[in-house]
């Protein structure tokens, strides 16, 4: 407002002035003219008066209003929004009392009694059959060539197999099926390994090998 005010009255200056300068080059004025200048001038000062007491109105009018609102009014209303939370005092919790601990029971599991034989009575246990050895003598490429085989080693050696059993075994040897002649059997692969190793001191050719096979 009072930047305002200081631009009225400057403007009337200037325009008062700007009179005052024109009635100095204008020589030839009469004095009713003057008189018009004048009266002019007057209604000039008074509107510009009217306008000076109107800005005071105002600047009164803002300052009546300031006094009423203080600055503090917005940070009240904030204030007022915000509802205060009820804060409850911290408990203490009361220290707890020792609890006394048991020691685990355990229980020893259930002795179940295994009876035991009778007298005279030896206690049934399952029996692994022993492994049996064999000698094989030669492979053929069908059954009845392995009996012709057998009968041919009996003649050529009447006495070395007596006790043996002969035995036919069908395996796959290099995608052919072959027929195993063998004898025995035999209770260790030692006794085997002497039996082979006397044939072949009579130039006839073994090796010791498993006891499989079906009877011939």
């Amino acid at each position: 407002m009072k930047v305002s005010k200081s631009l009225v009255v400057m403007m009337a200056g200037l325009s008062l002035g700007a009179c005052s300068l024109t009635d100095e080059k204008n020589t030839f004025m009469t004095y009713g003219d003057l008189q018009d200048k004048v009266r002019a001038h007057d209604q000039q000062w008074e509107t510009v008066q009217s306008q000076l007491e109107r800005i005071d109105e105002l600047e009164a009018e803002v300052a009546a209003l300031k006094q009423n609102q203080p600055l503090s009014a917005p940070r009240d209303v904030a204030d007022d929004s915000v509802t205060p939370l009820a804060v409850a005092p911290a408990v203490m919790a009361a220290p707890e009392a020792p609890v006394a601990t048991t020691p685990p029971v355990y229980e020893a599991p259930p002795v179940i009694a295994t009876p035991s034989p009778e007298y005279g009575q030896e206690a049934s246990q399952p029996s692994t059959p022993a492994r049996q050895y064999g000698v094989q003598l030669a492979s053929y490429i069908n059954r009845d060539e392995a009996a012709r085989g057998w009968r041919i080693v009996q003649s050529d050696y009447p006495t070395s197999f007596d006790g043996l059993q002969p035995r036919v075994n069908q395996k796959q040897v290099n995608g052919r099926t072959m027929y195993q002649l063998k004898v025995g059997p035999f209770v260790s692969k030692s006794y085997g390994n002497d039996f082979c190793q006397m044939l072949k001191n009579k130039g006839k050719d073994c090796l010791v090998t498993n006891y499989n096979g079906d009877d011939l």
